[in-house]
């Protein structure tokens, strides 16, 4: 400890020693988050390939089967690294081990080795975008298209369901859920002249008013992991849940400001907004 005579510790020392330990933190913070930005860079677009494969051998499969039970072949409630490995070899594709070993380790959130439902649903996501106005989202893909089940919202998250897929005349199509309102149908994607109706997106929701960080979906139950500062960008892992036990919305994301991956409320019971999609 640091005196000045008989005054005890020196007030500008201690001051001093503050500001350069506030100074590590904070750098140690910004290169851990350069750090896991840079993995989901080079992670995503296999996680994305990953998803289109797994979402094309459940297209070829009984309607509404759960990826998640095909994986967990024990049913012990996760999926192991060789349960991973096994399932995606029944998948189309061609994903070397090493590429599938990397994938485990990105999406094993907790880093204990096994995927909890949440974990392993985010290798089959893939989410979309609207991004023109007045897009049909019609019951079935081809020239007819079938009826229509509504139009699309600009700035609308849809979750992928089957394709893309090429057609004849070059118009790019995806099977889809509107997370809006659970709709499915199919959208084009890119028309035949290339303009660009629905794209993939990784979806961003910003903090509008600080609240938790927590690690599982429950309020009640859970462990703060740290504090969400006005202003802070979350990357969507989960999309929005209802929290059984206070009736909340909340979405698992990572925090691009240090990697930190949990859980967050979106709009409070006071009617508090804590996030918005940007």
């Amino acid at each position: 400890m640091l005196f000045a005579g008989a005054g005890g510790a020196d007030p500008e020392q201690c001051q001093k020693l503050r500001k350069r330990s506030t100074d590590a933190t904070t750098k140690v913070s910004r290169l851990r988050a350069t750090a896991s930005n840079k993995h989901a860079q080079v992670m995503e677009p296999i996680r994305t390939e990953v998803a289109q494969a797994i979402l094309s051998r459940l297209s070829k499969i009984k309607e509404d089967q759960d990826p998640f039970a095909l994986a967990d072949v024990d049913g012990d409630g996760f999926v192991s690294r060789s349960e991973f490995q096994n399932f995606m070899n029944d998948c189309p594709g061609n994903f070397s081990r090493d590429q599938l070993k990397k994938l485990f380790d990105y999406l094993d959130d907790a880093r204990v080795g096994r995927l909890e439902r949440d974990e392993f649903m985010r290798a089959a996501i893939v989410f979309y975008r609207v991004s023109r106005p007045s897009v049909d989202l019609v019951q079935t893909m081809g020239v007819a298209q079938g009826k229509l089940v509504r139009k699309l919202d600009v700035n609308e998250i849809l979750e992928l369901l089957e394709g893309p897929i090429k057609e004849i005349n070059k118009v790019v199509r995806v099977k889809c859920r509107a997370m809006k309102d659970g709709a499915i149908g199919w959208a084009t994607a890119t028309g035949s002249n290339g303009v660009v109706f629905v794209e993939q997106k990784r979806v961003h929701f910003q903090v509008k008013s600080s609240t938790t960080l927590t690690d599982v979906l429950s309020a009640k139950a859970c462990t703060t992991i740290r504090e969400l500062k006005d202003g802070e960008l979350l990357e969507v892992f989960v999309w929005e849940k209802v929290d059984p036990t206070t009736g909340l919305r909340r979405l698992k994301g990572r925090a691009l400001k240090d990697g930190s991956v949990g859980w967050a409320t979106i709009e409070g019971n006071g009617g508090t907004v804590h996030l918005t999609m940007v």
